[in-house]
């Protein structure tokens, strides 16, 4: 049973920067929601279960999760999902990143899947098989719809341009899509759905035993 508190999210300049990874919507999106079981304790256990049991009970499919992983585990994705007959697209992104090792400087391009998942036995096997990339703050997000897309744009960090693969997402008027908190600590909800339209909506379509402890400033 998860115990779980949910803030509404004004789609603010400063709500983006917390999201992070430069996400940007071609088009508008009516709601925005935080929904976390915490930071603490077993926080990404608790957060991974609730993210599954939501999708679960939702009952919509296909999904589509795209992730970017490292370098040296594209091949053990691949056989993953190969060998377990899950349909996937792996792409390579614009951006350059760079690691050193004591002998010299490595430059690679960031590996990119996209996964169809059908049922919730696909979704349980791969949300336990990749939940780790998010958890190391590598981008992790699922779809309702295939509308995602990355752009190489111009970015300042730290003072300097860098050139970086940002995910757009294109908003139509049935768009529900899911991003994950740094370390995991809890996901971001984006939707169009009218189910999703308000806070009771979306509490009366969570897991069934789900305990809400908290919704923006109101303690429950």
């Amino acid at each position: 049973m998860s115990e779980i508190w949910i803030e509404e999210k004004e789609q603010t300049e400063e709500f983006f920067d917390e999201v992070g990874y430069y996400i940007t919507l071609n088009g508008e999106i009516a709601s925005a929601y935080f929904i976390s079981e915490g930071s603490e304790g077993d926080y990404v256990e608790q957060n991974k279960t609730f993210l599954r049991d939501f999708l679960i009970a939702q009952d919509k499919y296909p999904l589509y999760l795209t992730f970017i992983t490292y370098d040296d585990n594209v091949n053990e994705c691949i056989t993953l999902f190969n060998d377990n007959k899950i349909k996937y697209t792996l792409k390579y992104l614009e951006e350059k990143r760079t690691y050193y090792t004591i002998l010299k400087k490595h430059s690679y391009q960031p590996p990119c899947f996209t996964v169809k998942i059908t049922d919730s036995n696909q979704l349980m096997f791969v949300i336990e098989e990749t939940f780790w990339l998010p958890t190391q703050n590598e981008f992790y997000a699922i779809s309702y719809t295939d509308n995602l897309v990355f752009q190489l744009r111009n970015v300042t960090e730290w003072g300097r341009k860098k050139e970086r693969s940002i995910p757009v997402f294109n908003i139509e008027a049935d768009t529900t899509f899911i991003t994950i908190c740094h370390d995991g600590a809890g996901i971001y909800l984006f939707s169009n759905e009218e189910k999703y339209s308000t806070t009771d909506r979306l509490c009366s379509h969570l897991p069934e035993g789900t305990v809400i402890t908290q919704i923006n400033d109101t303690l429950l």
